[in-house]
């Protein structure tokens, strides 16, 4: 059973999480079988709005993906080959939002490092557009650890249609 983490009045909360609408479309989209795909253990993320979940492609290479489905629109924010997940998404509240950010830690291959490293993909909550952004400053920010800058956040990208 997959699980899902859902706002409750000031923190995250586990409960049962039903996939399959985000199932179908990610099938649809992607002209797999349902069966050569499955998030990792407490890999999805859901709020009002929508879910993410970290999806592990059944391949040789190791392919990871995060897919975000929100109002029936389905996006693809991050994916790697080679790729492995270090992991279930954090939920972390080191800017002090109304929302945590949602950060997931990957190992990536690195072509021009000839070798893995460690990355994240990161996501900030726009309760304009009820929605989880990804933004690769945020990601940095995370990544560096160096809290004296906050990140820019201009570079957010959002699921289509909600923006």
């Amino acid at each position: 059973m997959d699980i899902v983490r859902e706002r409750s009045a000031s923190r995250f909360k586990y409960k049962p999480y039903n996939a399959t609408n985000m199932i179908a479309a990610i099938v649809k989209e992607s002209e797999m079988p349902a069966d050569s795909f499955h998030s990792i253990a407490d890999g999805a993320v859901n709020w009002s709005g929508g879910t993410m979940a970290a999806v592990v492609i059944e391949d040789p290479n190791g392919i990871c993906a995060i897919y975000r489905y929100q109002e029936g629109q389905l996006d693809l924010p991050f994916d790697g080959v080679p790729c492995r997940f270090l992991g279930p998404p954090s939920l972390i509240s080191d800017r002090k939002t109304a929302m945590p950010d949602v950060v997931f830690a990957v190992e990536l291959f690195v072509p021009n490092r000839g070798g893995m490293a460690n990355h994240k993909v990161a996501f900030y909550y726009d309760a304009e557009k009820n929605a989880y952004c990804e933004s690769q400053s945020l990601a940095s920010w995370y990544l560096s650890g160096n809290r004296a800058l906050a990140p820019d956040l201009q570079d957010g990208q959002c699921v289509a249609g909600s923006e």
